[in-house]
């Protein structure tokens, strides 16, 4: 019999693979310090994607991003209204969702989705935008300044709160 102790939860989310999905793209991409330039990892996600990045002003009102798949092309479209630092971790959170799995049917827009898509594709955006060695590093160099490191990762200062939070490296401030 199965031991039911030691089967895999379903419904839960996939935090580390997340973000070592976003290490492997900053690898291959050979990205080493801030700030990470989204147009620059986008020349190392796989040709089978068939990737698009468009910005565009035709979105539903509090939408900021979306990833469609259709027919072999895959298409990231962002708000060009938002702060260039919300496009810029709104593109990172939809690569996250098509480097996770995420495409339900046409759509990651697919109204099924569960939450655990969402924090995947936010560990995974945050891992690659502020990525954790790379924060370590400026943190150990001297730059204790929120502000100044968000600006330095070109994040929102919102952002750089959280993902110090989240990784621990609050406490080295």
């Amino acid at each position: 019999m199965d031991d039911p102790a030691l089967a895999t939860p379903v419904n839960k989310a996939k935090v580390a693979e997340a973000r070592h999905a976003a290490k492997a793209l900053l690898k291959v991409a050979m990205i080493t310090s801030a700030p990470v330039k989204i147009n620059e990892l986008l020349q190392h996600v796989p040709k089978a994607h068939n990737l698009t990045v468009k910005g565009t002003t035709a979105l539903p009102n509090g939408l900021d991003a979306f990833t469609y798949k259709e027919e072999g092309l895959t298409i990231i479209g962002y708000n060009q209204s938002v702060a260039p630092v919300r496009q810029k971790f709104s593109v990172a959170h939809e690569l996250g969702h098509l480097y996770m799995g995420h495409m339900h049917g046409q759509s990651s827009l697919d109204l099924n989705s569960t939450d655990f898509d969402e924090v995947e594709a936010n560990q995974f955006a945050a891992h690659l935008i502020m990525p954790t060695v790379m924060l370590r590093k400026d943190i150990k160099a001297g730059i204790r300044d929120v502000k100044e490191l968000a600006t330095r990762y070109f994040v929102s200062e919102e952002a750089m709160w959280w993902q110090l939070s989240k990784t621990g490296l609050i406490n080295q401030m």
